[in-house]
């Protein structure tokens, strides 16, 4: 929006880029979506939102000390990874004083990895998105094995051997009816899935997030909104685990998947649309697959599926006669 943009403008620029890394998370170059995002990440939790900031922060003067691209550096670029990695390991970690030291590396190294994989894709016209903070986050999670100072945090999986779902856990009619509960169930499950991109579990937050996304781009709002709705309706009929269903956490990587591929680095038709609408159901798949895969050393997916299925569907854009790039 017009109005939006006059905004960012007139903020000096520091916390320009510092609110643009933070809005970049969902794709968004712009400052106030990135202040809503802000604000958002404070009201779902204090420490959440410190963390963040501290990660944005950090990772956003790393790219200013070692010299990277400026223009990069100030549409955020190097600041959304940060952003990730904080509220993160404040997650699947223990709450030590040395964890924001640990927060304050791993935003650093993000950085390194981004200007890394940057250099490594360009030539293919492909975004390294998301994949530094998983990267850098399942490093430093597995290196607290090492280290008396940290451990991790109840959250965090225990390693173990995937196991075929109990009935129990199975979903049933709880999203299967048009009954007062059961759409107080999709409506919680999909605002979460939004607000767990950023590792909220809370349904205003979610809200503020999608707000925030709508105030950049309505098409934008639209494909996050969609994704949220794949992830929770894609899951229920393959009977998955209804508690990760209701607290999101099948929905947040398709809702960046569509996003990205029918929005963001796609030319926005209604044929894109409706490759991100197959890209978002595919992913879900992959979370599953990539979930047990990772169990026996105890990592989450993070936003890695998201991350693979952009990057195959891109790259498949790119043989293909009916798909061209946004740019």
């Amino acid at each position: 929006m017009d109005w939006s943009l006059s905004i960012d403008k007139a903020i000096p620029r520091p916390l320009r880029v510092i609110f643009r890394g933070v809005g970049q998370v969902f794709f968004c170059c712009n400052a106030v979506t990135g202040l809503i995002f802000l604000i958002a990440l404070y009201v779902g939790g204090i420490t959440a939102g410190l963390a963040a900031t501290v990660g944005v922060v950090s990772s956003t003067i790393a790219a200013y000390v070692l010299g990277f691209s400026e223009d990069d550096i100030d549409a955020g670029l190097y600041g959304f990874n940060g952003t990730l990695v904080g509220p993160c390991l404040f997650l699947f970690l223990e709450h030590t004083p040395q964890l924001w030291l640990y927060v304050v590396l791993a935003s650093v190294l993000s950085t390194v990895v981004l200007a890394a994989l940057m250099r490594i894709l360009q030539p293919y016209n492909i975004p390294a998105s998301t994949s530094p903070f998983v990267l850098t986050c399942w490093m430093f999670m597995v290196a607290v094995y090492s280290f008396d100072g940290f451990s991790r945090g109840p959250v965090l999986p225990a390693p173990a051997i995937p196991a075929d779902i109990a009935a129990a856990s199975v979903v049933t009619t709880e999203f299967a009816t048009l009954s007062k509960d059961a759409i107080e169930a999709w409506y919680t499950a999909i605002t979460k899935g939004i607000g767990e991109v950023m590792f909220a579990d809370s349904v205003i937050v979610g809200i503020l997030f999608l707000t925030g996304i709508a105030i950049t781009s309505m098409r934008g709002a639209v494909m996050a909104l969609l994704g949220a709705i794949v992830g929770v309706a894609v899951p229920v009929l393959l009977g998955a685990d209804k508690t990760l269903i209701t607290m999101g956490l099948y929905a947040f990587n398709p809702v960046l998947t569509m996003m990205a591929v029918g929005w963001v680095f796609l030319k926005p038709t209604a044929g894109s649309a409706l490759l991100a609408l197959l890209a978002g159901i595919l992913t879900i798949i992959c979370q599953a697959g990539l979930a047990n895969f990772l169990a026996p050393i105890g990592l989450p997916t993070l936003t890695f599926p998201f991350v693979l299925v952009m990057w195959m569907f891109l790259f498949a854009a790119g043989k293909s006669k009916y798909w061209g790039n946004a740019s």
